[in-house]
């Protein structure tokens, strides 16, 4: 497990006429960790040291200690409410980015921290989700962000939208859209753009020149 997991913390967005929960947490992010089972990432001979609690231990990473995960959130209908089946279907609909970058008030914000680990100060593993509501819709941000000092940067994001309509009693129209992003030290090297993990503590700072290897664009479907 991460060295934090903030199991108690969670963010959760509730429809209240429909009963549409999306719900974001720890516990379900690490499960798909668990599903994911990606192999580990080779670190440096001279940092496998920093794994060990005793000298004398042999360190053999066998697992994703990274705690890489695919998790995009949760969703579910609310006990009390009419059942109701939910799944994500593939959309050509985009995020109104338009909307987003204009100068409305921010009604509510909130950042949540789900789990981290500094990888025995070999660099950071960080799952966080923040959201943001204004007059005309929701937005939030889950970003999983990963840098393996000396070895690998890699961001997964999942951005999630949600217009409000003018019929409150309407069902949601809800947009995601996953991208991921990653690369090695090295190949970012190569292209000239400086190495030195401590130069991106954050990841704003990388995110453009990582190369997407993953992205979709979807909606949330609503059947009875």
């Amino acid at each position: 497990m991460p060295e934090m997991v903030f199991g108690e913390s969670s963010l959760s967005l509730l429809h209240i006429s429909s009963g549409i929960k999306l719900h974001f947490n720890a516990l379900d992010a690490l499960r798909g960790w668990k599903q994911e089972s990606l192999p580990p990432v080779e670190v440096p001979a001279a940092a496998k040291w920093k794994f060990r609690s005793k000298p004398s231990e042999q360190v053999i990473l066998d697992y994703d200690y990274t705690f890489t995960t695919p998790y995009c959130g949760s969703e579910m209908i609310e006990p009390n409410y009419e059942k109701k089946g939910l799944h994500w279907q593939d959309t050509d609909e985009r995020i109104d980015l338009a909307a987003l970058s204009s100068r409305e008030p921010i009604l509510f914000y909130d950042e949540v921290v789900l789990y981290e680990d500094e990888l025995a100060d070999n660099g950071v593993s960080l799952l966080t989700v923040k959201v943001r509501v204004m007059p005309s819709c929701w937005f939030l941000l889950l970003r999983y962000w990963l840098r393996v000092d000396g070895v690998l940067m890699r961001l997964r994001d999942t951005r999630v939208y949600c217009a409000f309509g003018s019929n409150g009693n309407a069902e949601p129209v809800v947009l995601r859209e996953s991208c991921w992003r990653e690369a090695t030290i090295q190949s970012l090297s190569a292209q000239g753009i400086p190495s030195d993990s401590a130069a991106y503590g954050d990841p704003n700072l990388i995110v453009h020149k990582l190369p997407i290897i993953m992205q979709k664009n979807q909606r949330l479907e609503i059947s009875r």
